[in-house]
Parts: C-alpha cells; structure tokens; sequence
C-alpha cells in the first residue's frame, strides 16, 4: 500500500532530523550515522517529540561549542580584543580609487581560500594595521587559526629559534596557522640566521595545500624590502615566494588618526595689578 503525501513528507522529515542530528554529533568527533540513531529511537521508543528534544540539546551543545573555538581562537591568535579592528569599524567610505571594491570584499576571506598571500603598503595611519588585524579577526570567526605579530616581534622570537640550536619547533609553529599576519615591515632589519629561518617558513607555507595566506604591511614599497633582510640572492630571491600568489593593496591618501581630535585655543591675560592705598 502506497503512502500518502503526507505520510511521505513526515518521512521525509524525520530522515532529515536523523541527518541533521548525526551531523552535529560529527562536530564533537562523534561518528554516528542516521540510520544508528533510527535504530536507537526504535529501541528506546523515542517518537517525533523526543527526537525534536534531542535535536534541540545537540543544537544548544553544538553552539555552545562553537562560541568556545571561537573564543579560544582569538585569544591564541594575539589579536588585540580590548578594542577590535574588525571591518565593520573600518571607514571604507574614505577610500576611493578604480579599485576600492576590491578593498570591500576582503571580508569573504578569498584570498585565504585561494592560498593567495596579501599585502597592505603606504603610508602611516592609513588603515594598513586595521585591515589586516580585522582579516585576521575574521578568520578566527570562521574557525580558521590565525597568528598576529609585529615584525620586531617575529625577528625576537626567530633569533631566540636560532641561538637556540633547534628553531624546527618555532618554524613549525608559525607555519601551522591559517592566517599569518607580520605587521610594520620594515620598522627593524633580519640578521642571516633571522632571514633564513623567515624564509623557510615563506617555503613551508607556499606549499601547503590547505586554505592559508600571510597577511603583511608595510610603509615601505615592496622592492626595497631587500634593505630589512640580509643573505645572498638566492635567498632574497625567496621573497618572491611571498608575491608569487598575493593581492597587493598599495594605499594612498591622508591619515585616518586624529578624526576624533579636538582643538581647544585659551589665551592667557596679564595679571591685574593691586592698587596700594
């Protein structure tokens, strides 16, 4: 005997919940399929309402797990959380230019999916450190791992590697996040050891086949960045690894800092004399 529209969608739904429910237990590193979970609702007489219930608590598990990733993400990742750089807050009604669209769909994260790297150059107060701390800050609300420091803080952390006799771990290290952010190029110069360790990470990056991409900024044009790092051509040639796949944003323009700047003139009067009586 056929069934009737009806009876077929109500099937159809609670196969639907099967899948729904063997989905999220997937996220908690449980295997169970939909037809295991319709075998344990036969066995222990679960109907429609009691399967709704158990949607419902994988639900709120699965939520509550997610904002604890999150959570944990973005105090691993070094980003600042006081106050955020996110791209909500960034005013991209200030930027103008043939391609300032492209500038707006940085939050979609292509360049992360596509293994393509991205640079932010120009000058100070223009929104390079901003951009690229939201980028990260994105990723991390994606479940992506990201990593953010300052360039004085990677030659720091690379020549401790270094004079330590076993550096694989730190390259390991900063190679493993999704997003690696190295901001302010340029404020400090690699020695050999620093420069080569730098290197090796731009390689083992290159070649990973996962999504991932290194964020860097800037004040300084990119053919002049040969200045902050020392070692012969054939390593300074491997800068171009970083290029090799990158979207380049040079930037131009007046600063953003001091919008809120608020300027008060007093003037001072001589003061009176007392009159002797």
């Amino acid at each position: 005997m056929s069934k009737t529209n009806s009876e077929a969608r109500v099937d159809a739904a609670v196969t639907a919940l099967y899948g729904r429910v063997s989905e999220m237990a997937a996220s908690f590193d449980v295997a169970v399929s939909p037809e295991e979970l319709a075998e344990l609702a036969v066995r222990l007489d679960m109907g429609r309402d009691e399967l709704g219930a158990l949607e419902a608590v994988f639900t709120y598990l699965a939520d509550k797990h997610h904002d604890q990733v999150i959570s944990t993400l973005l105090k691993l990742s070094r980003l600042p959380q006081k106050v955020p750089k996110t791209f909500e807050g960034f005013d991209f009604d200030r930027i103008r230019g043939r391609d300032a669209a492209a500038l707006r769909k940085l939050p979609a994260l292509a360049n992360l999916h596509a293994r393509k790297n991205l640079a932010f150059i120009g000058p100070g107060g223009i929104g390079k450190t901003h951009l690229a701390q939201a980028y990260g800050r994105e990723c991390c609300l994606n479940g992506y791992k990201t990593y953010y420091l300052k360039a004085t803080e990677l030659r720091s952390k690379l020549k401790r590697a270094a004079e330590s006799g076993n550096p694989s771990r730190t390259v390991a290290m900063l190679v493993k996040p999704s997003c690696l952010i190295v901001d302010e190029v340029g404020r400090c110069t690699f020695d050999h050891a620093c420069t080569e360790l730098f290197f090796d990470v731009i390689d083992r990056r290159y070649e990973k086949d996962c999504p991932n991409t290194m964020i860097l900024t800037s004040n300084t044009p990119v053919n002049n960045w040969d200045e902050f790092f020392t070692g012969d051509d054939t390593l300074l040639c491997a800068l171009d690894r970083v290029f090799d796949r990158a979207t380049v944003f040079i930037m131009k323009g007046a600063s953003f800092r001091g919008a809120e700047l608020e300027t008060l003139t007093v003037e001072s009067s001589p003061m009176a004399l007392k009159m002797n009586k």
